[in-house]
Parts: C-alpha cells; sequence; structure tokens
C-alpha cells in the first residue's frame, strides 16, 4: 500500500497549483514526497521538484498513453513515502470537449482518490450543489473530500463544512484564507518559473499556512492506494549497458522545460547528460557528442543570450560539424538568426535557421498536437506519428524547405509544417515526452555514437 492522491479543481485558476505546492512542501518537511501533473505542464513540475526535493513526472494520456502513464507513475511512486498528483484545468476538462485526458481520466485510470479544490468566495450552502454536482458526473471518480479556497473566515470555513459533511457524506480537509503572501507570480504562458521567483517568494508562509488551515493528516489516513493492483509488470526498467554518450543538457533560467521521464529515457538508453548553460557558459561541455534544446523563455533573457557570443560561436560550429542536436520550442528559438520581441527590438541568435523568431502577442497553434513524419531525422523515421503539446507566443520568419514533420491538430484538418531540419539538427515547437519513443531515443544515442566515432577517428 502506498498514500496517493490527486488534487483537482473545479476549474482552472481555482488555486490547485498553489494548494498542491503547500502541501507538497508540508509534507515535505517529514516524508518523501514524490509529485506528479496531469497534463504538458513544465512550470508546476519544476515548482513541484522545489516544494519536494525530487523530480516531478507528467501523467498525459494524449501524449503518453494509458499505459505508459501506469508505468511511470507505479514506477516513481513507489520510490516514496506518499505521491501527489496535480490535476489540470477543471477536473473534467479534457481535449476536445470530452473528459479524456483529463484530471479525472487519469484518477480513474490509477484509482486515485480525488481532493476537489473548490473556490469558496461567495458562497455557503450553494457549495453543496457546486460539489455535489462534480461527484455525481462521473460516479467512478473517487471524490474523497473537498479543500475550499479564498475562504474569508474561519466562521465561514464551519458553514462550508457543515453544508459538505451535512449534504454529501464526504470530508471537508480545511480551506485557505485570502492571503496575497502565498500567492504565486504570473506573466504569459502562465506562472513565472520557479527558476526566477524562489529567492524572492517566501513559501514556508504557503507551508505553514498548510498546516494550519488543512488537516493534512486526514487526508493521508483516507489515502491508501494499492499500487500493485493489476500493474504488476508495469514500471520495469530495463537500463542499457554499452558505455555512456555525454549529451549537453540546456539548463538554466531560459532553458528549463524538459520532461523528467524523457530526460531517464535518455539516460536508461546510454546518455549521459551534461548541464550547461547558454546564458553563463562560455562554450559547450568538453566531450560532448550531442545537445538536448529545451524549450523555456529564451525572450525573456535575449539580451544576455545574444551577448554570450563565445557559447552562440560553440553551437553553430558543433552543428556545422554535424554533432547531433535536438531543439524543442525555446531551443528552437535559439537556434534562428534573431528574436525579435512585440517592440520590434532584435536579438542575434545562433543562426543555424534562416528565419527571425518573432514574438506574438497570443498563442500560436496552441494545444495538443498530432505530427507525421515526412522525413528521417536524428529522432524519427519516416512515416512514425508524433503525439505532442504546442505552446508558444513566437513564429518563425523566412524561408526554409527541410522539415521533418506535417502537424495538424486532433480531428482537425488543418495542417502546417514544422520540425526544422539542418545536418544532424532537429528544431521544433512540438514538445514531446520521449518515454513514448524508445526507438527515438535510441536513434538518438546512436546518431551520437557514430558522431563520436567520427570524431575520434579525425582526432577532434
Amino acid at each position: 500500500m502506498c498514500k496517493a492522491f490527486m488534487i483537482a479543481g473545479t476549474h482552472s485558476g481555482v488555486g490547485k497549483t498553489t494548494i498542491t505546492i503547500g502541501i507538497i512542501g508540508y509534507l515535505s518537511k517529514k516524508y518523501n514526497v514524490v509529485p506528479f501533473k496531469v497534463g504538458p505542464d513544465y512550470i508546476d513540475t519544476a515548482y513541484h521538484r522545489f516544494a519536494s526535493g525530487n523530480f516531478s513526472y507528467n501523467l498525459d494520456v494524449y501524449m503518453l498513453g494509458e499505459n505508459n502513464i501506469k508505468r511511470s507513475f507505479l514506477k516513481h511512486a513507489l520510490s516514496g513515502d506518499v505521491a501527489v498528483v496535480e490535476g489540470v484545468m477543471g477536473m473534467y476538462d479534457g481535449t476536445n470537449n470530452t473528459s479524456y485526458g483529463s484530471s479525472a481520466h487519469v484518477a480513474k485510470l490509477l484509482s486515485l482518490p480525488v481532493i476537489l479544490v473548490v473556490d469558496a468566495s461567495g458562497m455557503a450552502a450553494s457549495v453543496s450543489a457546486l460539489v455535489k454536482g462534480y461527484i455525481e458526473y462521473d460516479k467512478d471518480v473517487n471524490v474523497v473530500g473537498v479543500i475550499f479556497n479564498r475562504v474569508g473566515s474561519e466562521k465561514h470555513y464551519n458553514l462550508l463544512k457543515e453544508c459538505i459533511e451535512r449534504d454529501l457524506g464526504i470530508r471537508a480537509f480545511g480551506y485557505l484564507p485570502h492571503d496575497d503572501r502565498v500567492s504565486l507570480p504570473e506573466r504569459h504562458l502562465g506562472l513565472t518559473p520557479i527558476f526566477e521567483t524562489k529567492e524572492n517568494h517566501n513559501f514556508s508562509i504557503l507551508y505553514d499556512s498548510i498546516g494550519k488551515f488543512i488537516d493534512v493528516d486526514g487526508i493521508l489516513d483516507a489515502c491508501d492506494v494499492d499500487l500493485k493492483k493489476d500493474n504488476s509488470d508495469e514500471g520495469k526498467v530495463t537500463v542499457k549497458t554499452k558505455e555512456n554518450v555525454k549529451i549537453a543538457l540546456a539548463y538554466d533560467e531560459a532553458f528549463n522545460f524538459y520532461y523528467q521521464d524523457s530526460l531517464d529515457s535518455l539516460i536508461e538508453s546510454g546518455g549521459e547528460l551534461i548541464p550547461f548553460s547558454p546564458l553563463r557558459d562560455d562554450d559547450i561541455p568538453k566531450g560532448v557528442s550531442g545537445i538536448y534544446l529545451g524549450g523555456g523563455f529564451p525572450e525573456v533573457f535575449a539580451e544576455k543570450l545574444s551577448g554570450n557570443h563565445s557559447m552562440l560561436s560553440s553551437i553553430k560550429e558543433n552543428i556545422e560539424k554535424g554533432m547531433p542536436v535536438y531543439a524543442e520550442c525555446g531551443g528552437l528559438m535559439y537556434l534562428a538568426k534573431k528574436i525579435v520581441d512585440l517592440n520590434g527590438a532584435e536579438y542575434d541568435m545562433v543562426g543555424i535557421f534562416d528565419l527571425d523568431a518573432l514574438m506574438t502577442k497570443r498563442l500560436v497553434n496552441f494545444g495538443y498536437a498530432e505530427a507525421n513524419v515526412v522525413k528521417d531525422n536524428v529522432l524519427f523515421k519516416k512515416g512514425d506519428i508524433v503525439f505532442g503539446h504546442v505552446f508558444h507566443n513566437s513564429k518563425m520568419s523566412g524561408i526554409h524547405d527541410d522539415f521533418a514533420y506535417e502537424v495538424h491538430k486532433p480531428h482537425s484538418e488543418e495542417k502546417w509544417s514544422c520540425g526544422y531540419i539542418y545536418k544532424n539538427c532537429l528544431g521544433t515547437y512540438v514538445h514531446i515526452n520521449l518515454l513514448k519513443y524508445p526507438n527515438a531515443v535510441d536513434r538518438f544515442i546512436d546518431h551520437c555514437r557514430d558522431y563520436e566515432r567520427e570524431m575520434y577517428r579525425y582526432g577532434a
């Protein structure tokens, strides 16, 4: 048995992320907490890691499929004392106006008890009607209790608690009063990443509020889960035994959007990930045979990235030599000629692609996307199908005719080209989780090994 539960919300913005981070941080004072996030979000998982000291893993049905979610959850949840899963959007909000991929879908898939976060501002007995709707919409979802957010006073909470326990027979586990000090900072694309806020935000206030106003022990008592049930063969990992090949991993304030299962997959396939900072380091790490440039906010740090001429030259020179490179979203923008901000200011980047990354005022092609691979590249072979997510406020301007992907939204006829190719470099706006694609991981590792052998042969 394991202590495990999901924190879901009635809707986006209800406060489930703040409450989840608070509970993770509070529990981590006593337990080894393993966090998870439903859906494709990178920023929340980084907050989870900060609060727990452990990596947080994404449970995304569209991008991974149900079996991979079971595999990932079992593998990681068993490594700790408590597994805490943060939901996504409203509890039943999934793809294409269905509950597919929703918090509810994942809770049922993993047999998780659910704590529902409710915005109780301006409500009294009406809260029972609201929560009853969430319980009865799908009775297979095990809602064991609620946490109220934005509560006006202890008296207000007691009234809400009385209504819920009287009318619905489930627990009210506590509440958070309105307190600006525990609010998390936001900007375009959601929360400001933890890498930029951890020094300026007093998380201890949030953790103390959780301990004071929420019955965390009561939650743990209600959340025993049998992780072995129907999952006896899930979570087994086969680690490759070949000598490791070194891969440079861009990791700093500008580039930190990675799925931890992607990184684990590279490691388990024989990759040794060497972190480096495009912001601060002079060159890519010595002895590497590949580069992974993840997503992030290069536009926020464009001036500093542009000013690091030695790093720009180092990356360009190695790509020109044929080093395998995979660049996602922010990484793709970094490989463009320039990043152009909303005021028209231009910042020189690596210049591998003869394109400019133009910042826009709105999201471009936002949401889940399916990519048909139309050309062999360092990850995929022609004919492969890739399930990913698109989340960016920029677009590429210029002429490029060497693409790996033809992309479309699920259940949509609209198509566009992506997956920019140059030599052994693949840059794309489509984020993917490599756990789903072991052959692609092996293919990238093999390309890195080939490059390593080639450089050794010529004494480079």
